[in-house]
């Protein structure tokens, strides 16, 4: 089977994306990137005027940051972060691709539209989504941590509102580029949903 040289493996915040993508590289014998590693790393190596996009939570309390916006700021927010990491995203994937270095980069750093428009062969993308109640279920499985923070369940609502809208815009916006998603069900572990993105990438490339 000639799989792709690069896996990217999409999806809202809550989802399960690490555990799968970590799961899926090991099956296929690939390495395995994080986005929000990738961000961190850039981070330390950069500065808030060289690299306005990525620093745009700088010494912010990210508690307060979360109660004080509406979703939909901190949605946008979170892409106008996207727009500043994808030239990186862009020449990992380019690289992999031309020596032929298998690798699975994962995240919510990565958007429908920006790998439908990748003039770029030999990639392919699968989109995790769910319902709102599967991530009304993963903040519930955190309510400890969360009656601990002040104003704690003001903030869980706000996770869960973000992950939804989310998920939501990764739905249109992979429908509408015809891209592979992955239903998962409310009760699924990351295996489960490995074996539905394995499904997929097997029936694409027999």
């Amino acid at each position: 089977m000639n799989n792709p040289a690069v896996i990217l493996i999409g999806g809202a915040p809550l989802i399960g994306k690490t555990a799968v993508a970590c799961k899926l590289a090991a099956q296929l014998e690939y390495s395995c990137l994080s986005t929000d590693d990738l961000i961190n790393a850039i981070i330390a190596v950069t500065t808030p005027q060289s690299h306005p996009h990525l620093h745009i939570l700088e010494h912010k309390d990210h508690r307060k940051y979360f109660i004080k916006n509406s979703v939909a700021r901190l949605v946008a927010d979170a892409e106008y972060c996207i727009e500043g990491l994808w030239p990186a995203v862009k020449k990992i994937i380019a690289r992999h691709v031309e020596q032929t270095v298998p690798m699975v980069i994962e995240g919510w750093h990565l958007l429908p539209k920006k790998l439908a428009q990748l003039d770029q062969p030999n990639i392919f993308s699968i989109w995790l989504v769910t319902q709102r109640d599967f991530f009304v279920l993963k903040i519930a499985q955190q309510a400890d941590l969360f009656r601990q923070i002040p104003m704690g369940q003001e903030l869980s609502r706000k996770f869960i509102d973000r992950s939804a809208l989310v998920n939501d815009n990764i739905r249109q916006a992979a429908a509408s580029w015809n891209l592979p998603m992955v239903e998962v069900p409310l009760a699924a572990s990351s295996q489960d949903i490995c074996n539905l993105c394995r499904e997929i990438l097997d029936q694409d490339h027999k």
